[in-house]
This record gives C-alpha cells, sequence and structure tokens, in this order.
C-alpha cells in the first residue's frame, strides 16, 4: 500500500475519494469531492506518481489501463499508462498512478 511521499495532506492514495457535497444549479447536480482540486499530483512510497482524477466511466481495480484528459482530469479506460487504485464507477474520484520514471 503507497503512501504520499510530499508533505500534503489529507491524500489516500489506496481508495476512491468520497463526495463531500453536491451543488445543485437548475437542473444539474455537480459532485465535489473531499479532497481538491482535480489534477493534483504527487509521488508515492511505491516510486509512481499520482494523479487525482474522476472516473467518466466504470474501471476496474489495478487492471485497466487509464488514460486521462489533461485539461478535465477525466479518467477512460481506454488504454494508457495509469492504473486505478480501487474499481471505480462512473463518476467517482480517486487517486490514479503512473510510473514516474
Amino acid at each position: 500500500m503507497a503512501y504520499s511521499t510530499l508533505p500534503i495532506a489529507g491524500v489516500d492514495l489506496n481508495s476512491n475519494t468520497p463526495i463531500s457535497f453536491e451543488y445543485v444549479n437548475g437542473a444539474t447536480t455537480i459532485d465535489i469531492p473531499s479532497f481538491g482540486p482535480l489534477g493534483t499530483q504527487t509521488f508515492g512510497s511505491d516510486g509512481k506518481r499520482y494523479v487525482f482524477a474522476k472516473a467518466g466511466a466504470a474501471i476496474g481495480a489495478s487492471t485497466a489501463t487509464c488514460s486521462i484528459n489533461a485539461s478535465t482530469f477525466i479518467a477512460s479506460a481506454s488504454g494508457g499508462t495509469y492504473l486505478s487504485a480501487e474499481s471505480m464507477a462512473s463518476g467517482d474520484f480517486g487517486w490514479f498512478a503512473a510510473t514516474s520514471v
């Protein structure tokens, strides 16, 4: 189980991040995670770089190679270099790992 090696609070690299608040704007509901912002990066004790992102579709744990959109930080299971720590449903927030070297 990896942990952050940088002095950053609230990082749990091994699980999804819960929703702390839902903002409703008319007919649109926006989920706000208990950690943020999207795109935050840290290095783990396992030598990997982690990016905080939102799952754009269902993603399996550590088996799906994911890509992350660099402007929206939405992850998809459509091939890429990132791995999810846990299984994620569409809309879940969490950390995605990539080899840092």
